[in-house]
């Protein structure tokens, strides 16, 4: 773990912030005006905030605990006193509405293999591991399946050359295994968990089981998965250890395998919506934008996964207005806040409104440069034409960055900072951007602001891999520069995060994260308080910054982080505005996040 305690980044901003400290430094000076916006975030409206979101919480199906995921009362619950609270001082609130396939696991799931009752996530504890879960828009049994297992093609000699990790992902792999009315027990890799299940339905499979690939220490625990919303499959399907496989698989070489399972699922498409609000004030065509998702996981009220992030942004909107009416400043620039719905299905919230509100500039701008040129057909943009296009599309597009908030008060937390020039994480394997691909112009100088706002108040902060597994994937692929905070989810805290941050050794960041305990006692009010403080001057420079990524100060250090340019004439790995960059594996992931992996092992 690198932290900024002691680095050469937190000399830097400590360098670049020290006249903060020695009094006024102006009205119009950008960080004057953030200091006094923060300094107006307290924790006890922060945890009100809280309070009405556990209070908008409803009974699961099961009647074990409360939630508020998408498609549920405790959903539009949240976003109804997100919606009163802003027009009580004097926002206009937009509902950006989309279809949205709801799906929830009820209870009584069960599986059984070889006559052994497998342990489910949702029962596992710390003496008793899981063996299985059950995949996102996995289909119901309807009632008790009992059938053989049958294997596809696995394979297990992970040193050879020959070594093939697409087991099940073509409908070939069927040819000439009898799957009919049968199990279908599939090693992961190659391909989506849902085109394996899909072939498999296909093949006649009444079921299907992924196995974790085995091929890496990261491969061998439960696959917690998803299908995907846009998923045709109707079977039942689940994801298991990498051993229990291996093991199921040395007894089917000299013996039948029996499996039993059980599965009712809730599965309906619904209207949910996104909130959308901004300031009356400031350019509209430079739009600094927060936003954090709303929606807990069907399991719990989610009040640290998201309401953390989601009272963190309100309060910052609520003190904003107020401090903008009572200083002697002028704002330079318009602020948006959304609060997504569906993050936990695979942020499909905020992927609508980055595809249909930065898709529609993009078309704009590319109609825009067709009819410059006289081009009627898009395929005929030559890649230098396409490079006017995106050039043209980040000029007309007013949204200039997106700063995202997903659990700022894990309560063992860390201060983590996205890593916006890879310095730290390049090397990661929690970070989606391979090779020499870099990351939108502005977003290494956003993480400079959020690390000089930690090194003011003398806190380290932990530099966060790009895993694109939360609501900025949408603007990342957009070509928009982004940033922002999280303190951690299921991964363990280090003794050395510990000597830095206080809290408990060997303990997850969050040991409720994605369960029913996700309550008012799993949040750390200091750290969400801090965050929001964090997030408030930030924004809120901007906010007052003409020139965006400009310091405005005639003393700027020379070593001041340097932009990164998105420019693919600068990059071997060619990557177009608009095109999606994987995320990193759940595995690898702190904050999996989006409730399962979709596993995107495609070249």
């Amino acid at each position: 773990m690198k932290t900024f305690n002691v680095s050469a980044k937190k000399v830097i901003v400590v360098a670049m912030s020290a006249a903060l400290l020695t009094g006024f430094a102006g009205c119009e000076d950008p960080r004057w005006v953030a200091n006094k916006v923060s300094g107006a975030i307290k924790e006890k409206r922060l945890v009100d905030h809280l309070e009405a979101m556990e209070a908008a919480a409803v009974p699961t199906p099961d009647g074990g605990s409360t939630t508020r995921a998408a498609g549920t009362d405790g959903y539009a619950n949240s976003a109804e006193y997100i919606k009163a609270t802003l027009e009580k001082h004097g926002y206009e609130v937009e509902f950006q509405s989309f279809d949205f396939r709801s799906w929830a696991e009820l209870d009584g799931t069960s599986l059984t293999v070889n006559g052994q009752e497998l342990v489910h996530v949702r029962d596992a504890t710390d003496d008793i591991p899981a063996d299985y879960a059950a995949m996102s828009y996995s289909g119901s049994s309807d009632g008790a399946v009992s059938a053989d297992i049958a294997f596809v093609t696995p394979d297990f000699d992970f040193e050879s050359p020959d070594y093939d990790d697409t087991d099940g992902c073509e409908a070939s792999d069927f040819d000439g295994v009898d799957v009919t009315g049968k199990v279908a027990v599939i090693q992961r890799g190659g391909c989506t968990f849902d085109s394996k299940v899909v072939n498999a339905e296909n093949a006649g499979a009444v079921g299907a089981i992924v196995f974790n690939q085995g091929n890496n220490d990261g491969r061998k625990a439960v696959v917690n998965g998803t299908l995907g919303s846009d998923s045709e499959a109707t079977i039942p399907a689940f994801g298991a250890r990498y051993d229990l496989g291996k093991e199921w698989y040395d007894l089917t070489q000299s013996s039948t395998v029996a499996a039993a399972l059980s599965i009712t699922v809730e599965d309906a498409v619904v209207v949910t919506e996104n909130l959308i609000a901004e300031t009356k004030k400031g350019d509209p065509d430079q739009i600094v934008m927060l936003g954090a998702h709303l929606d807990s996981v069907p399991e719990g009220p989610g009040i640290n996964d998201n309401g953390t992030g989601s009272a963190g942004i309100l309060e910052y909107a609520i003190r904003l207005k107020k401090k903008m009416r009572q200083l002697p400043v002028t704002q330079k620039n318009k602020v948006r806040f959304a609060w997504w719905a569906a993050e936990e299905a695979g942020l499909i919230g905020s992927e609508y409104y980055t595809n249909e509100i930065l898709g529609g500039y993009y078309d704009e701008a590319q109609t825009q440069i067709m009819e410059e040129l006289g081009i009627t057909d898009p395929s005929d943009l030559t890649a230098e034409q396409r490079e006017l296009v995106e050039a043209r599309y980040l000029d007309i597009n007013p949204i200039k960055m997106y700063l995202n908030f997903d659990m700022i008060g894990s309560p063992n937390y860390i201060f983590g900072v996205m890593d916006g020039d890879l310095s730290d994480t390049k090397d990661s394997p929690d970070n989606a951007y391979p090779g020499d691909f870099e990351p939108p112009e502005g977003t290494s100088h956003i993480e400079g602001l959020f690390n000089e706002f930690f090194a003011d108040i003398g806190e380290s902060t932990v530099p966060q891999a790009l895993s694109k597994r939360s609501d900025y994937s949408g603007f990342a692929d957009w070509g928009i520069a982004f940033g922002g905070l999280f303190t951690g989810a299921e991964k363990i805290k280090s003794a050395e995060e510990v000597e830095e941050f206080g809290g408990d050794v060997d303990v997850a960041y969050d040991k409720c994260y994605h369960q029913a305990c996700d309550d008012l006692n799993n949040v750390s009010n200091s750290a969400m308080t801090t965050n929001s403080k964090a997030l408030s001057y930030v924004a809120t420079f901007y906010a007052m910054s003409e020139d965006l990524y400009a310091d405005g100060r005639e003393d700027e250090p020379e070593t001041r982080t340097l932009l990164r340019s998105f420019s693919a004439q600068e990059s071997s790995h060619q990557h177009h505005i608009g095109e999606r960059i994987k995320s990193a594996s759940r595995e690898v992931a702190d904050h999996g996040h989006f409730h399962g992996d979709f596993d995107q092992d495609r070249e």
